[in-house]
């Protein structure tokens, strides 16, 4: 795994002066894939950057935006995903310093803070906007932030969360508003240095019109990047014997059902990146613990939190606490819940405070709550309530008052509940493909459940 774990991503245009050495820094630093992707040179760039052993992407359309859309692509695979300029300003070797900051703290971007700035490197006009920029972003986030830098390292599944689309120069303003703006990502800011450029010509910041132009562009940009969005939750526990599906431990045995949830986290992680895809909501998942969290995000693909207090009780009021105007949890043991039921909670969202999804056995796979319900209600749902009995649902239901409730659908707790899943994939195996491969792995048919 180690050889596929951090790309580098460098936008270029005719920077063959630089690029060369650019390029060897980052291989040196620990870069295991140096991706430049090149728009059009015609001094050499493209040559020089082969020659210095990195893979050329070319990239004919315009803008810093496409090109690091591009990279991104082209880094599929990868753990982690660095972005720097290709003319030399910033010091490659300091990726090591990145890659340590992302390690220690486990933050999703870490972005190298201009605080080291060669005499001549950055023009006045350049600081001014890039100040006015990062306030901005303070001030719709609450959250600190000083710079927008070109040098910046980010987990690739963080990326992915974020669905980026600008394609000028205003995509590191959407990149971080987003990422400060995601209750579930950390950003985290490291002093770097920041020099005169070794080659090629700035395409703005030289230049005093450009550069107030894109400064106003990237203003916007920074507004609507932090634009706050409904969370998408899915309430989960790492697969481990004695932690998780311990019922179906008691028939199957640890190995079994450890598995089974594994396949079921990625069935439903694979849901709601595509709910969330589909609807541009942010997602996420609460989890146990730390340790819970880390494996929990490597099989469903989004960020993690670890809850603060123990309980599923207390989960779920951490999660109607963060900061958006709704929140959806979801339970992951209901492995083929449609899309169709998680968009209708969405539309029920519009009219009610709260929504509902029922269990035929009196629980609930999903609850949504829009963050106007007054915390007392909160508090007499989750914290007062009957988990794991048949009245759970119905005492939510009277806690919440204005509830919109959706069809039943079934979750997975017993043996006879995995038999009857099992004849539901027999008819829809896409419903929940790593559960069906999973079956037929493990030979579990449908007429077993006699």
């Amino acid at each position: 795994m180690r050889e596929h774990r951090l790309a580098a991503v460098v936008p270029t245009l005719n920077e063959a002066a630089a690029i060369g050495n650019v390029v060897r820094g980052l291989r040196a630093a620990g870069a295991c894939c140096v991706l430049v992707v090149d728009g059009g040179s015609t001094d050499g760039s493209r040559e020089a950057a082969h020659d210095a052993g990195a893979i050329v992407v070319p990239e004919p359309r315009p803008g810093y935006g496409r090109a690091c859309l591009t990279g991104t692509e082209a880094a599929a695979g990868h753990e982690l995903v660095a972005f720097l300029d290709g003319d030399g300003s910033c010091d490659p070797a300091e990726l090591r310093l990145l890659e340590r900051a992302a390690a220690s703290t486990r933050a999703d971007l870490v972005l190298g803070r201009r605080e080291h700035v060669q005499a001549g490197a950055l023009p006045w006009h350049a600081r001014l906007g890039n100040r006015l920029v990062a306030a901005i972003l303070r001030a719709r986030t609450s959250r600190p932030v000083h710079d927008v830098p070109p040098f910046k390292l980010v987990r690739a599944d963080a990326l992915a969360a974020l669905g980026l689309s600008e394609a000028g120069y205003g995509w590191t303003v959407q990149l971080i508003g987003r990422a400060l703006a995601h209750p579930a990502l950390k950003v985290l800011e490291v002093p770097v240095r920041f020099r005169r450029r070794k080659g090629g010509v700035s395409k703005v910041s030289g230049r005093l019109v450009p550069s107030l132009r894109a400064a106003r562009a990237m203003a916007a940009g920074a507004w609507s990047a932090t634009r706050r969005r409904g969370l998408l939750v899915l309430m989960a526990k790492a697969p481990c014997a004695g932690h998780s599906k311990t019922r179906l431990e008691a028939d199957l045995g640890p190995a079994l059902a450890t598995s089974f949830w594994a396949a079921c986290l990625c069935d439903a992680g694979a849901r709601l990146r595509q709910v969330a895809s589909a609807t541009g909501l942010y997602a996420a998942a609460m989890t146990p613990s730390p340790d819970d969290a880390v494996e929990v995000r490597r099989l469903i693909g989004v960020p993690a939190l670890p809850q603060r207090r123990p309980g599923l009780g207390e989960a779920l009021l951490e999660v109607s606490e963060l900061p958006a105007p709704f929140t959806v949890a979801i339970s992951a043991d209901v492995p083929t819940l449609p899309q169709v039921l998680v968009l209708a909670a969405l539309g029920a969202l519009r009219r009610r405070p709260a929504v509902l999804g029922t269990c035929p056995d009196g629980g609930y796979y999903l609850v949504g709550l829009r963050r106007r319900l007054p915390r007392r209600r909160r508090e007499r749902a989750y914290l007062k309530a009957p988990m794991g009995t048949a009245s759970v649902l119905e005492h939510t239901r009277t806690a919440f008052g204005d509830v919109a409730l959706l069809p039943a659908w079934p979750d997975v707790d017993s043996v006879k509940d995995l038999y009857e899943l099992a004849e539901k994939l027999i008819r829809d195996p896409e419903a929940a493909p790593a559960i069906s491969a999973w079956l037929r792995d493990h030979g579990i048919r449908a007429q077993e459940a006699g």
